[in-house]
């Protein structure tokens, strides 16, 4: 066995953890147990028979948003998509609260809200005022008792460059989510033409805002391409509130297309979405006659395929395509991070290679379970972090010359000096399936079908090996002067 000051991880400096902490930037959100979809029907449904739109009258206007709430609550609904656009422009906040107790009263949760804003525009007046309108509705949101917003993103203003557009929306996105969780609001940027017309102009935004209170609202019909419904399914993990359509348009076709609602609301639960999900008709046919109907569907829709009570499901982590969710962890001694042939290679580091998902993890009554392979190297190819209640561990395998595998630290004890210590032979090039299981009671790792620990929580401390290992809190895959691979990377909450 190697000796243990060999084994001695470089320390970190404060600064070091603070930068790593400013980096952060949204993932696909991994939600605990299994979808949960609840039916809401959006006021834009209606929009041509609002009395007002926006301040100005309408010529069929006819019901104010009370009205509006009653046809939800008659057509069985469990929330109301409350847009902004139809409320007065000076509305008050002793009339939103009348609004929120109609809504109480008649068995209605007000699922969100929708403003219409451009965050793109350049410093000055009228970005100010933008950004003002946005927070002026997080605080009408408040008073309204719900907790999402659908914003846009907005196009590039004349003879303004793509790129510095995108800048523009992201400083703007990132002020009012910081306003907006000072409330305990969500902000959902819709997909909605401009500089999200496209999956990839979504992803770019979602990625770089560094704020936990912004999301995607998924709007199902404002993808254009070929294929709608493979670019919904790529950005359906980011989604904070849905806003489906009853048709969809495809890249070439000359007109719209019955929306597959069957398909999308699997596509939601594959993505194991937990929220709501609102109808938001802009259809030709008069919505009186179609809403019924569209509404029923949808309702049978989201409670028949709805799994048991308690029953839990994988959740994937890792798409075997690119690094999305994940970000390189800050260690001194780096290797190279890519994805190739399926998997994610983690190259030899001096001394170690790591990576952090990004997105949410429980802290306990979970399962992670993954792939993984030793490619070239003699030391651990696996050392796997996760949460056990507040403190962390690793799972260490391959360690300290090669075949040591252990947990990291019990009672201050590392993986070569505790309870779970083994020593076990790995082969090159094989795929060892690796899993770990955290429950109130007791931590336990599997390699294959082998049970490795099962370790009592009770009068026991746990935490992580002092040094620079600490940065693979809360959820990390490290690996030390070895080259290793990750495939069928994924979690599911017990």
């Amino acid at each position: 066995m190697i000796p243990s000051s060999r084994r001695r991880f470089l320390s970190v400096s404060a600064l070091g953890l603070l930068a790593g902490r400013a980096s952060h930037a949204i993932a696909p959100f991994v939600r605990p147990g299994v979808a949960r979809l609840q039916l809401s029907l959006a006021a834009y449904s209606l929009r041509a028979f609002f009395k007002e739109d926006r301040g100005k009258p309408t010529a069929d206007g006819r019901i104010e948003m009370t009205d509006f709430i009653d046809y939800c609550a008659g057509q069985g609904c469990d929330g109301a998509e409350l847009t902004s656009y139809y409320f007065p422009v000076d509305v008050s906040d002793d009339a939103l609260r009348a609004v929120r107790r109609h809504a109480f009263l008649r068995g209605v949760q007000i699922s969100g809200t929708a403003v219409g804003n451009t965050f793109t525009l350049a410093p000055g007046p009228e970005r100010d005022r933008q950004i003002a309108s946005v927070k002026q509705w997080v605080d009408r949101a408040v008073v309204l008792g719900t907790s999402h917003i659908r914003v846009f993103a907005g196009v590039p203003p004349k003879g303004m460059e793509r790129e510095q557009a995108v800048k523009n929306c992201i400083a703007a996105l990132e002020e009012c989510g910081d306003y907006a969780g000072g409330h305990g609001i969500f902000l959902g940027v819709e997909n909605h033409g401009g500089i999200v017309a496209d999956v990839a102009g979504v992803l770019e935004i979602l990625k770089a805002v560094k704020s936990p209170w912004i999301g995607l609202n998924l709007d199902t019909g404002n993808f254009h391409s070929a294929d709608p419904y493979a670019d919904l399914a790529q950005c359906a993990g980011y989604a904070v509130n849905v806003q489906i359509k009853s048709e969809i348009h495809r890249a070439g076709a000359k007109a719209d297309e019955p929306a597959n609602l069957p398909r999308l609301i699997q596509m939601l639960r594959d993505a194991n979405y937990q929220g709501w999900v609102a109808l938001e008709y802009e259809a030709k046919e008069d919505p009186w006659f179609a809403l019924p109907p569209l509404l029923a569907e949808l309702r049978a829709l989201l409670h028949a395929g709805a799994p048991p009570h308690g029953a839990a499901h994988w959740l994937p982590l890792f798409d075997g395509k690119s690094l999305d969710g994940w970000k390189l962890t800050n260690f001194s001694g780096q290797g190279e991070v890519k994805v190739a042939d399926g998997a994610m290679v983690l190259d030899m580091g001096g001394d170690i290679t790591g990576v952090n998902y990004a997105g949410e993890i429980p802290k306990t009554n979970y399962e992670v379970s993954l792939d993984a392979m030793r490619q070239e190297g003699s030391d651990f190819f696996c050392a796997l972090t996760f949460p056990v209640g507040e403190d962390c561990v690793t799972f260490v395998v391959g360690g300290w010359g090669g075949g040591l595998v252990g947990i990291s630290s019990i009672d201050d004890n590392d993986a070569s000096e505790n309870e779970t210590t083994q020593v076990m032979k790995f082969d090159k090039g094989r795929w060892y399936r690796i899993r770990v299981r955290v429950t109130p009671e007791l931590i336990e790792t599997w390699i294959d079908d082998d049970q490795m620990a099962k370790v009592e929580r009770a009068g026991k401390h746990f935490g992580m090996r002092a040094g620079e290992i600490e940065l693979s809190k809360p959820f990390g895959i490290a690996t030390y002067r070895t080259r290793g691979a990750f495939r069928d990377i994924k979690i599911r909450q017990l």
